[in-house]
């Protein structure tokens, strides 16, 4: 067959899934740079919607690859939780920063290219098939015969859609705007202030909640506005995440019709799907992120961390079947966590009633005043600084 490229790890997507594996396979391992070809359809630095939150669960596996945070980015010290006119707030210094996912994601891409990496951009994935001893993945440019394939192509994976991948399918929605805003009376630029607002639960059954998270794009200050809607209940009809975001731009004065609108899915974690198939495993939003918040840098970096594990361990034993990926995974205690976050997001995103909304967010602060959140050494369930605190308003 002509214009065959042999390769040992493919990496399908060079979003923070894509280059943390990379990353973490040239850490085991520098000569493991000559060995892997990352392949994506787009070109760096690409737009990417998302509210570019980074916790301090993503910035641990940027310092265990050894890697200080070298991007702008901004610091919210106080998160506001509100459920119509209940709130309670963390704090922390700070609780998560605010990135911009175009030049994060390009900063990783960089790194990875830095260390010896081959990565393709503008060159999309076009079909897949499993054979014996390879994966073929042909793309626009070439064919490529893989021992192994990391399926880090997001949300809308080609390679679950084209090899009809196991399992539920269950995707998140969101939109979101930005607004430009002066950063020198804002009180959310001045005090570092993110919101997260609940209430439309109830007055629109959103299974999510609103945001406002302050960034900068260019060095100008925006305001990222948007509506997360976790379809916890697919079976409930769903919220119109239009109205919703222009009822709340409304109320802060502003008009959703002066701005450009943006959208994109974010695929539910699943533990009773599989995570692997021989020569093949999923990482990052292909294979699932959070659904409780929406988080997805942090779990998209630690994938990076057990699929170098995994691959590692392929090759030192000659067994490609990657029949153990997922217990890898689950056995990761970061991992746990998305277990811990789809029951309750199941559970918190089916409060159909007012009265048991409001009940349950008056027990809410008293509840995780109790848990161990104020232990320096515990890693949070909900994206907390580790010196974070809870003040109930």
């Amino acid at each position: 067959m002509a214009n065959v490229e042999h390769v040992e790890v493919l990496i399908i997507g060079s979003g923070p899934a894509g280059s943390s594996t990379a990353l973490h396979l040239i850490k085991s391992n520098p000569r493991w740079a000559d060995r892997i070809v990352m392949v994506d359809k787009a070109v760096h630095p690409r737009e990417k919607l998302c509210g570019g939150g980074l916790t301090h669960l993503a910035q641990n596996v940027l310092i265990e690859l050894g890697l200080p945070l070298d991007v702008p980015s901004f610091d919210v010290k106080h998160v506001r939780l509100t459920y119509e006119d209940k709130s309670y707030s963390f704090h922390g210094n700070p609780v998560f920063r605010i990135v911009r996912r175009d030049i994060f994601d390009h900063w990783l891409v960089q790194t990875a290219v830095s260390l010896g990496v081959t990565v393709r951009q503008g060159e999309s994935v076009t079909d897949v098939s499993c054979h014996d001893e390879y994966t073929e993945v042909v793309t626009e440019k070439t064919t490529f015969h893989a021992k192994v394939v990391v399926a880090a192509d997001g949300s809308r994976s080609f390679i679950r859609r084209r090899l009809k991948w196991p399992g539920q399918s269950r995707v998140a929605r969101l939109i979101e705007v930005l607004t430009p805003e002066n950063a020198s009376i804002q009180p959310e630029f001045k005090e570092g202030v993110a919101l997260f607002d609940f209430t439309p639960m109830t007055t629109h059954n959103l299974q999510g909640y609103y945001w406002d998270f302050p960034s900068f794009v260019n060095g100008r200050a925006y305001m990222n506005r948007g509506v997360f809607d976790s379809r916890a209940h697919p079976g409930k009809p769903k919220a119109d995440l239009k109205a919703i975001l222009r009822d709340e731009l409304a109320q802060r004065g502003l008009n959703l019709d002066d701005y450009k609108l943006k959208g994109h899915p974010i695929r539910w974690w699943d533990d009773s799907g599989p995570l692997s198939m021989p020569g093949i495993i999923l990482a990052g939003d292909a294979a699932g992120a959070d659904p409780l918040v929406g988080e997805g840098i942090a779990f998209a970096l630690k994938y990076g961390t057990v699929a170098a594990q995994a691959i590692n361990d392929a090759f030192t034993r000659q067994d490609f079947s990657f029949a153990t990926y997922k217990d890898i995974v689950l056995a990761d205690g970061l991992f746990a966590q998305l277990r811990t976050r789809t029951r309750l997001a199941r559970l918190a995103y089916q409060l159909r009633y007012p009265l048991v909304a409001r009940t349950a967010w008056r027990i809410a602060p008293h509840v995780i005043k109790r848990t161990r959140w104020r232990d320096p050494n515990y890693v949070p369930t909900i994206p907390l600084s580790q010196s974070g605190s809870l003040v109930v308003e």
